[in-house]
């Protein structure tokens, strides 16, 4: 599976994630405003790749960080939180961090460096 999993409560930073990754040649992935929404998403489907905002409407999305941990699912915590994200969750720590907002070329390559993870860890484990 390609789909690429975004958990995004902003609608406009949503629409722009969505929006740069289908530019960009990514034109499949999946976005929740909810924890709850992937969390139930996650219990069927296993995405290369994920972008997280740790904090969403429904609260900290720590089942998510390690759900993506403890499958090997390379992510991308994609928050405008000043704290340490890793205080929320030491799972977010696995992740790569950006800081909103940040160029698109940034997140586009943190998303093929993550895809390419997932890639080798599946062909390693082949």
């Amino acid at each position: 599976m390609t789909t690429i999993l975004i958990l995004e409560d902003e609608p406009f930073i949503a629409l722009d994630i969505e929006t740069i990754l289908e530019e960009r040649g990514h034109g499949d992935f999946v976005t929740f405003s909810t924890k709850t929404e992937a969390d139930i998403w996650l219990k069927e489907n296993t995405p290369p790749v994920a972008i997280v905002d740790p904090r969403l409407s429904d609260g900290v999305c720590t089942g998510v960080a390690r759900h993506l941990v403890d499958r090997g699912i390379p992510f991308i915590v994609y928050s405008g939180e000043t704290e340490s994200v890793s205080e929320l969750e030491p799972a977010f720590a696995q992740g790569e961090l950006l800081m909103k907002p940040t160029a698109p070329e940034v997140l586009v390559d943190a998303v093929e460096r993550a895809l390419n993870c997932f890639e080798a860890r599946r062909n390693s484990a082949s």
